[in-house]
């Protein structure tokens, strides 16, 4: 049982880790997105008004502003794409395998515990059918039918033992 909780406790202790990562990229991908944001607009102010009086004095007011309209557009987009861009940190993958196996070794557990569980069952249906057969005919009442209970006890006993 221990075993059991201590798995639990382990996966507990790395779906908090997981999450902590995450919210760490995720305030550091928000942050750097402000950033970008702020910086482009002072930039892209600064910059708009020197191209804008370059290529309007060339080709007049309109072209100059579909231009750098063009130009700010793809900026923001590139800037933008960056900021989304994420890739995996030897933490998170850490994090990941040791979920996995506590998740594995929750899955051993729980596979050991059924087929006790069904030993169990056997163990219970062998001690009804000897209890059966001890009220049905109480002359062949005779070892083959406390057998079953015979050894269920000597389990139950040495188990306290051990314990």
């Amino acid at each position: 049982m221990d075993a059991l909780l201590q798995r639990l406790a382990l996966l507990a202790r790395a779906e908090g880790l997981a999450i902590r990562i995450r919210t760490k990229h995720a305030v550091r991908s928000i942050v750097l997105s402000a950033a970008a944001l702020a910086a482009a607009m002072f930039a892209f102010g600064l910059l708009n008004l020197c191209a804008f009086n370059v290529i309007a004095a060339a080709y007049g007011q309109t072209a100059a502003a579909l231009v750098l309209a063009a130009v700010d557009g793809l900026l923001a987009l590139t800037l933008l794409m960056q900021a989304r861009r994420r890739t995996p940190t030897s933490e998170e993958a850490v994090v990941d395998e040791l979920r996995a196996l506590a998740l594995a070794e929750l899955a051993n557990d729980a596979a050991r515990v059924k087929v006790q569980l069904l030993h169990l069952q056997q163990q219970v249906t062998q001690i009804s059918q000897g209890i059966s057969r001890a009220r049905s005919d109480p002359m062949q009442f005779g070892l083959a039918s406390i057998g079953p209970i015979l050894s269920m006890a000597s389990r139950l006993l040495n188990r306290k033992k051990d314990a």
